[in-house]
């Protein structure tokens, strides 16, 4: 009987692990190689994006994304690519612009984009947080976005054949809470200040047709062309313990019944 209710409890514990990783999200998210048209060019591969993988902890939250190309030239690479994300937390946000002043907009069912991050892998790499503080720029630097330098993401990145580049940021940073849910999309774009977006994370077809044409993160309820979500989940190893005391109240109570 112990080792039956240890292997169920064992068990119920990678169950809890497995489905609280993913709990109240499509994480990790997946866009389809090639989705870039052939007027632009995909630098090599590297401004492909495969897909990103959003995780949280009590205090943090991760955004890791995966691209279809070497982002190293020290390995035959390409790194002048641009990556960016766009988040709506339902603040005060802007359906048109974002920190960098490039053409790439996002409106969710909570309203427009409030934050944005944007990182380059040249040089060293490098990545800025911005939050929207109204005004009437729509973008870039001045009254209508502030850069957040205390808050600036923690930036890595692997190069390989596939490449990845992470991204983490307290939660605090962006307004966050457990149990909130956030809109987001995430770009890949070209070395010019004026670039769109080559690919975008929620789009399966194609984003752009030229450099400089404008875009548009929104769902596809609202007739988009897609826009992921969010919900960020209480800190697992609470809930995992909670969830495992409650198996073993579960267990000892089934216990006392077959004795009688």
């Amino acid at each position: 009987m112990k080792k039956t209710l240890l292997s169920s409890l064992v068990t119920a514990a990678f169950a809890v692990s497995s489905s609280f990783a993913i709990q109240g999200t499509t994480s990790p998210y997946s866009d389809p190689a090639g989705d870039i048209s052939p007027n632009v060019g995909n630098g090599s591969g590297t401004l492909d994006i495969l897909g990103m993988e959003v995780t949280n902890n009590a205090t943090d939250i991760t955004f890791t994304l995966t691209l279809n190309g070497n982002i190293s030239t020290n390995t035959g690479g390409v790194d002048w690519g641009k990556f960016m994300i766009g988040i709506a937390t339902g603040g005060t946000g802007s359906a048109t612009g974002n920190g960098w002043a490039r053409p790439i907009n996002l409106n969710s069912p909570i309203g427009g984009m409030d934050y944005w991050i944007g990182s380059w892998v040249n040089a060293g790499g490098g990545a800025q947080l911005w939050s929207y503080a109204g005004g009437t720029n729509g973008g870039g630097t001045g009254g209508a976005w502030n850069q957040l330098t205390n808050n600036s993401p923690v930036f890595s990145t692997l190069a390989g054949a596939t490449s990845t580049t992470s991204y983490t940021l307290t939660l605090s940073s962006l307004g966050l809470a457990p149990n909130d849910v956030f809109y987001f999309d995430a770009y890949s774009s070209g070395d010019g200040g004026g670039d769109s977006a080559i690919d975008a994370l929620a789009n399966p077809n194609v984003s752009v047709t030229n450099w400089t044409v404008p875009y548009t993160s929104s769902t596809t309820g609202d007739g988009g062309v897609g826009l992921n979500s969010y919900q960020v989940v209480p800190e697992p190893t609470t809930y995992a313990l909670l969830t495992l005391g409650a198996l073993g109240v579960a267990g000892y109570a089934a216990r006392r019944r077959a004795r009688k």
